[in-house]
Order: structure tokens, then sequence, then C-alpha cells
């Protein structure tokens, strides 16, 4: 590897710690806090260190659940917004309608008709590498003769997916 290979490489590194270390100081701080008082006080027994554990423990623990609530659990934000642009899941609410009318498809775009059917609603993440069909659980109701499941996109846009007796 030649010289300016090497600069580049570090040049490149730094760049990303300093980036980790201006979104991260706090959590990281924290962690090596919690890790340095609880060794002191292993080595000393001094209350002095309970605080500190405390504090940096519970900041720790915050930034721990911050993070998987956000489902990127020791991950960066840009290249969980990259992954999610990359993958082929996305949400939809999936409609079960129950009805006893064999022509439903016909009549469904009608407003009127479409409320009056008994319809269930869920949210679902739908992964478009796979069936999907087989991804809509069908789930029998004896008062009805028909199951009809459609997909609600975030623009409201239905897409029929099947039709179960």
């Amino acid at each position: 590897m030649g010289k300016e290979q090497v600069e580049g490489i570090k040049a490149v590194v730094i760049r990303n710690a300093k980036g980790v270390w201006s979104d991260y100081w706090l959590p990281i701080t924290a962690f090596v806090t919690l890790i340095v008082s609880c060794q002191l006080f292993n080595l000393t027994h001094s209350g002095f260190f309970y605080p500190l554990m405390f504090v940096s423990g519970w900041i720790v623990v915050m930034f721990a659940l911050k993070f998987k609530s956000e489902s990127a659990v020791f991950s960066l934000k840009k290249l969980t917004k990259h992954r999610q642009q990359d993958t082929s899941y996305e949400m939809y609410t999936v409609l079960r309608v129950y009805t006893n009318d064999s022509d439903f498809q016909g009549y469904m775009h009608i407003q009127e008709y479409f409320d009056s059917q008994h319809i269930q609603m869920e949210n679902r993440v739908i992964d478009h590498n796979q069936d999907i069909k087989s991804q809509i659980m069908f789930i029998r109701n004896p008062e009805f003769t028909y199951c009809y499941h459609l997909l609600m996109d975030k623009k409201n846009k239905m897409y029929f997916i099947s039709k179960h007796v």
C-alpha cells in the first residue's frame, strides 16, 4: 500500500471516529465512567463511587432503551436509514373483509357498500421477496362465508390479495 492510501484510510477512520464521538459522546463517557467506577469500587469499597455508578449506569440504560426502541441497537442512525431503504420490507394495513356476498370484488369500490361489510384491520410488515398471500393469516369467522384480504399502503391505495371461502 502506498503512503497516500494509508493516509487516506487514516483520515477516513479519524473522520468517522469524530462523527461517532460527536453523536454519542454522552453514552460513551457514561459507559467508561461506569466501568472505571465499578473497578475502583471493587478495589476500595468506598461509598463515594455509588453515585457515579448509579448515574452513569442510568445514562447507559436510558440510551440502550432509546436505541432498542429505534430498532438500532449499537448502530449509527445513518446506517439504519440506509439499511431501511435497501430492504424489501414495507408497512401495510391488512384489511380482512368478511361478507356473505360472492361478488364483493365487483362492488368493493363503492364506499357505502364497502363500509357496510364486517372489516378487521391490522398493521403488518410485508416482505416483498416472499409470497404476500402466505404472510397474511386467514382467520375464519363462522358468521360469514367469504373472507377477502386487502392491503392498504401509506398512501391509502388498496390492493386485492386473496379470497377465502
